[in-house]
Formats: C-alpha cells, sequence, structure tokens
C-alpha cells in the first residue's frame, strides 16, 4: 500500500509541476524575447517598383517551332513588352537560333527587336549579328527573320568575316539550294570581298 501511495504521490506532483514548468518557459521566452527593429527589415531587391507596376512584359519568353521544310526555329529574349500596335511584341536581347535540316546551325543576336503576330517575323535591330556555323561572322543594322519559312534577310549594310575573307554587301539573304535542299548565304548589292588566302 506504501508503494502505491508513493506512485500516486509522484504522479499527483507531476501534474502540477509538469504545467507550471512548461507555463514558466513560456513566460520567459516573451520576456526574454528580443524587441524587432521595424527599421531592420528584411532588406527587398534594388529594383523600380513603379516601373514594373506601368509596365507590362513577360521576363524570359521562349517561342519555338519548326518549319514546313524542317527548319527548326527557337525564339529567346530578356523581356517583351506590347507596343502601341496590338500585333508587336517589342523585345530586349532578342536571339533567334535555326537549326537547318542538314545539320547547319545560325545564331542572330541583338539588343533590340520586335516580333510581328501578323507577318509571323522577327527583326532583329540595333547592332544585329549573325553567326554561322560555316563559319560567317555578320554585322548589320537590321535583320529580318521569317518564323514560317526560315528566311533571313536584311535590308541594311553588312559587314561580314568568313573562310574566304572580308565581305561589305548592301543586301544578305539565307535562301534555300534548289539542287541539294540545302541554305546558302548570299550576299548581293555591291558586294566587296577582300580575299585572304
Amino acid at each position: 500500500m506504501a508503494v502505491t501511495d508513493g506512485y500516486s504521490r509522484i504522479v499527483l506532483w507531476l501534474k502540477v509541476s509538469l504545467p507550471l514548468a512548461a507555463l514558466a518557459i513560456l513566460s520567459t521566452l516573451f520576456f526574454v524575447a528580443e524587441t524587432l527593429d521595424p527599421e531592420a527589415a528584411i532588406p527587398f531587391a534594388d529594383v523600380d517598383v513603379e516601373r514594373i507596376l506601368t509596365q507590362q512584359g513577360i521576363s524570359k519568353p521562349k517561342f519555338g517551332g519548326v518549319t514546313g521544310n524542317g527548319v527548326a526555329i527557337a525564339l529567346t529574349a530578356d523581356v517583351i513588352r506590347p507596343s502601341e500596335d496590338p500585333a508587336q511584341m517589342n523585345a530586349e536581347q532578342l536571339v533567334a537560333v535555326l537549326d537547318l535540316p542538314g545539320g547547319g546551325h545560325i545564331d542572330i543576336r541583338s539588343d533590340i527587336g520586335f516580333l510581328n503576330s501578323t507577318t509571323k517575323e522577327a527583326t532583329l535591330q540595333g547592332g544585329a549579328r549573325l553567326e554561322s556555323s560555316t563559319g560567317y561572322v555578320i554585322t548589320t543594322e537590321r535583320i529580318l527573320t521569317s518564323l514560317e519559312e526560315a528566311r533571313v534577310t536584311t535590308d541594311t549594310e553588312i559587314h561580314a568575316t568568313g573562310p574566304g575573307g572580308e565581305i561589305t554587301a548592301g543586301e544578305m539573304e539565307l535562301t534555300r539550294s534548289k539542287i541539294d535542299d540545302s541554305y546558302l548565304l548570299v550576299f548581293k548589292s555591291g558586294v566587296r570581298l577582300i580575299y585572304n588566302p
């Protein structure tokens, strides 16, 4: 009987002391807790919130598809925004990549450009640069790219370096050969070649 009484006393003592201990621990948390300084809030990124709220746009968009003749086209940009023309979107840091059926590759980049949903064309301008897997590097003010036919043309003077040397021309276009369905870079309108053997 003495053992039972001792056990009952321990249980009774624990029923009272454990909740009191828990209450004491919780109360010390409130007293010891550090006071928050509202000035030392979590720092936010240094961005122009006004500009973000007033300008619509999409960051890091990617578009892609394959033309009827098997050219894979991919477009990426840092940001695109709507323009006054509902069919057109303005882009920054626009990149167009064309993977040709024969294994060729063309990479076109520009600081700015725009996409037209009516004509299905991308215009890369503001110092456009084209690099081809055949070794040509072409710089010009503006490059037009058709997203349906894999057509690449310029309407501004081009400067190119490649396996044959240095080329200056009034225009350039990427055309599909009728002989073997390969793609060729054709320079025209006052072509000047400095041959480097």
